[in-house]
C-alpha cells in the first residue's frame, strides 16, 4: 500500500512540476528574444476596449498566458495597468501598458478585430 501511495505522489509531483514551468521562458522563446509580438482575436476577451480598457488589457494578458499554457500567474497577471490615446482625441490610437513580474506588455486593438500584444522582458 505504501508503494502505491508513494508512486502516486511521485507521479503527481512530476506532473505538477511539468505544468509550472517559467512563464518568462515561454514568452521569450526560451530566452532567445527580449521582446515578442502576439495576436489574439477581439472576441477572446469579454471586456470592451473602448469602455473598459484596463479590464480588457488584463483579460488579454490572461488569455495570452492561457494560450501559452502558462497558468502559474492566474489572478496575478496585471500588477499595473494604464491606458491612453497616443494621439489625443483619436480613439483607435489607444494603447494599454500592463506590467507584471515577467515584464511589461503593450496592448492595442486594430480595426480588423485583432488584439496586438507586444511583450518586453525586464532587464
Amino acid at each position: 500500500m505504501k508503494l502505491i501511495i508513494s508512486t502516486f505522489l511521485i507521479l503527481l509531483s512530476i506532473q505538477y512540476a511539468g505544468a509550472s514551468y517559467d512563464c518568462s521562458e515561454v514568452l521569450t522563446d526560451s530566452y532567445s528574444a527580449d521582446s515578442k509580438a502576439y495576436r489574439l482575436g477581439e472576441f477572446d476577451v469579454e471586456a470592451d476596449f473602448e469602455l473598459e480598457g484596463s479590464k480588457f488589457a488584463a483579460q488579454a494578458i490572461t488569455k495570452l498566458y492561457d494560450n501559452l499554457g502558462c497558468d502559474q500567474l492566474k489572478g496575478k497577471v496585471a500588477k499595473e495597468v494604464k491606458c491612453s490615446e497616443v494621439a489625443k482625441g483619436v480613439p483607435y490610437s489607444k494603447v494599454c501598458y500592463v506590467e507584471n513580474r515577467d515584464g511589461y506588455f503593450l496592448i492595442s486593438k486594430d480595426m480588423m478585430e485583432n488584439i496586438n500584444i507586444i511583450y518586453n522582458r525586464w532587464d
